[in-house]
């Protein structure tokens, strides 16, 4: 009974790590979409702030540098210190990225300037928006689509 016990602790454990391998994305140092939506699904009712950034040129820098070197560069871009309550994810694909802060208006304006300056300094940028989600009003899904319409529309205009 007792070997049976730790047997099924032992699967218990694994089972833990690989959960937790697949919430977290190594090459960019940050949370995947899914352990994101996890987090998000039991807050509290409250007014957050997100961000939605969408990285530019990540392709041709991925034909020009490799993958290895711009997942350096985009895990050195997001370095910068977050408040441990923050929550930083990949959205879709290796470009896009959600941010939950755990911060006022203000505090959120501030950590997207040090992103962008943290971008500069590794050659890259992006365009981003912040907004406010209403916890247990709007999911989350489309809170993060209403600002990555809005960073669309940014690009569209800039291509212009």
């Amino acid at each position: 009974m007792v070997s049976r016990f730790f047997g099924l602790d032992s699967e218990i454990q694994d089972l833990r790590r690989q959960v937790r391998e697949l919430s977290w994305d190594s090459s960019f140092g940050m949370w995947t979409r899914n352990a994101f939506l996890q987090f998000c699904h039991v807050m509290p009712r409250d007014v957050r702030w997100i961000a939605f950034i969408d990285m530019n040129k990540i392709h041709e820098f991925n034909e020009e540098l490799g993958y290895t070197e711009v997942d350096r560069r985009i895990k050195e871009t997001f370095s910068v210190p977050f408040r441990r309550s923050d929550v930083v994810a990949r959205w879709y694909s290796g470009d896009e990225m959600v941010i939950l802060f755990d911060a006022d208006e203000e505090g959120a304006r501030r950590k997207i300037e040090q992103l962008v300056e943290s971008a500069a300094e590794q050659g890259m940028t992006f365009y981003a928006e912040q907004g406010q989600w209403e916890v247990g009003k709007v999911t989350i899904e489309d809170a993060v689509d209403e600002l990555a319409d809005k960073v669309a529309k940014q690009k569209k205009e800039m291509a212009r």
